[in-house]
């Protein structure tokens, strides 16, 4: 398997998801719409 440089960008994307989900000032909108954008980017990557 290849490992390409839009792996790598969607690899980037949901680390950085992910931190911005553990910050503490974030309203339950913006974590809802974060776990949401997560859950899209773990499908389309095949990792759920």
């Amino acid at each position: 398997m290849k490992y390409t440089c839009c792996d790598y960008r969607a690899e980037m994307m949901l680390l950085g998801l992910e931190r911005r989900l553990q910050s503490e000032n974030l309203s339950e909108e913006e974590k809802a719409a974060i776990i949401a954008e997560i859950r899209k980017l773990k499908e389309a990557m095949g990792l759920d």
